[in-house]
């Protein structure tokens, strides 16, 4: 499975509680790959004279309105817009080097610190204020591999394969919200984020843009067929922390069917409900 997504796109947070309970169910039978695509090169391409404090109110509204579909957080706070999510995208690629599940939760802090705390990291510096204290990072290491010419080669790579569209995105048709068709951005079409692509002995399935969690499994069937039969029991509300130390309201939903966390975990709120983190999250994230 190929998963097409930026850390500075509400979509692809907003399909965070669906991609999720995808690993959970299923992690044992996936081989996850992720591709970091590249969703704003430079915002001053898009808003003449931006200016990334004044122009934070419009994208506020801007987010809100994908929250109305998603029902993830948005940054009801938002400090600045990013100028560019590519510093967010290398930061992934240098995790990588350590590890995958290493560049997961990188990948997650990057979001969260947009679409929860509303600073995003746009520059090298604001990435590696965010991701201080991740789990198994080795911050030393990932703060020499950000500036190197092997992140930078692979977050190109990344990019120029986000640029290769498939015709199935190419000639999708309809007008809904986030209905992933191929998107023209600074002079490149590219596909959308998030994106799914399964292949397997039976086949290929694309999912792009905001949809239905059932898609997803349907795609794996495409791909392997009886790949989805069996799956792994839900997890209870503890061992959606014991899992990962952040979740939103939706995720909880999404996963166990309750918004109401386990005790000992820390709830923030950022703006318009609550958002939780295990006491040892909180505490390095300063909340």
């Amino acid at each position: 499975m190929v998963e097409f997504t930026d850390p500075g796109c509400s979509w692809a947070w907003g399909t965070e509680p669906k991609l999720r309970l995808l690993r959970w169910r299923f992690g044992d039978r996936l081989r996850w790959r992720r591709v970091l695509g590249g969703l704003i090169g430079d915002m001053n391409n898009y808003i003449r004279e931006f200016d990334a404090v004044r122009n934070a109110p419009s994208r506020i509204r801007y987010w809100r309105t994908a929250w109305e579909y998603t029902c993830m957080t948005y940054p009801a706070r938002l400090q600045w817009m990013y100028t560019s999510t590519e510093p967010g995208g290398k930061a992934v690629k240098a995790a990588e080097l350590q590890s995958d599940v290493v560049a997961g939760r990188v990948l997650r802090r990057l979001r969260e610190s947009t679409f929860v705390f509303g600073t995003p990291a746009d520059t090298t510096d604001r990435v590696l204020d965010a991701v201080a204290g991740v789990d198994g990072l080795d911050a030393g290491r990932f703060a020499a591999d950000l500036r190197s010419d092997v992140v930078e080669k692979s977050f190109r790579e990344d990019w120029e394969e986000t640029r290769r569209p498939n015709e199935y995105v190419m000639t999708l048709e309809g007008d809904e919200p986030g209905i992933g068709r191929a998107k023209q951005t600074e002079g490149h079409w590219r596909f959308v984020f998030p994106t799914l692509i399964f292949r397997g002995a039976d086949g290929e399935a694309t999912v792009p843009g905001w949809c239905g969690y059932e898609r997803y499994e349907a795609a794996m069937e495409v791909a392997s067929r009886g790949s989805t039969s069996a799956p792994r029991a839900g997890p209870s509300r503890d061992e959606v922390f014991e899992t990962w130390p952040t979740a939103a309201e939706r995720e909880l939903d999404v996963l166990t069917g309750s918004t109401t966390p386990p005790s000992g975990v820390v709830a923030y709120d950022w703006g318009e409900g609550l958002f939780f983190l295990t006491d040892d999250e909180a505490r390095a994230r300063g909340v």
